[in-house]
């Protein structure tokens, strides 16, 4: 019992001494930006994508009759989904949502003037950040801001989507994703 007692603590120390001392780790150096390849024609992956229509009903469930009927029609003329989207970047990004005008925007935050095809006008700004791409679109008392989100692997973005209007408690919001085509 008393060779027991003394071994015990010589295997319990065995394991810490029997470890090689981890190495320093370096301070991880910032990776230089890489650059996003946003240029290219997509198409929406609907099973990814929120059914705008839904997400409108449920975000509008706690309104009266008539306030309901209201918002519910001035959120679906403002909010559209697109099958696809082009994006042609350079010194300035023309952002084409489905069979609409596109939207030309210089990528410093600079205003342009942007006319949808129901011939609302909007003033557009664009700001772009490493993976991330916000577009802001102010018009007609609302405002749509849409940030693109390209993903790691560099073949699909997901578009959050969010309106505001000084009226609407809430903003409204809803996300799209697109696949790169071939």
């Amino acid at each position: 019992m008393r060779t027991l007692t003394l071994l015990l603590p010589c295997l319990l120390a065995l394991p810490l001494t029997a470890q090689k001392a981890k190495p320093a780790t370096k301070a991880s150096e910032p990776a230089a930006e890489t650059k996003v390849d946003w240029d290219g024609e997509w198409s929406l992956h609907v099973s990814q994508s929120d059914k705008i229509d839904d997400q409108i009903d449920a975000h509008l469930k706690d309104l009266n009759f008539a306030l309901k009927l209201f918002w519910k029609k001035k959120l679906q003329g403002a909010c559209r989904s697109f099958s696809k989207l082009d994006i042609l970047a350079g010194d300035s990004f023309s952002v084409t949502m489905g069979k609409e005008r596109p939207i030309d925007t210089p990528t410093d935050g600079t205003e342009a003037e942007w006319k949808r095809s129901d011939d609302t006008v909007f003033k557009a700004t664009l700001t772009k950040n490493g993976p991330t791409m916000i577009q802001t679109l102010t018009g007609d008392g609302y405002t749509l801001k849409h940030v693109y989100s390209m993903r790691k692997d560099g073949n699909s973005l997901a578009l959050q989507v969010t309106y505001t209007h000084p009226k609407l408690d809430n903003p409204f919001s809803y996300k799209l994703v697109f696949k790169r085509n071939d």
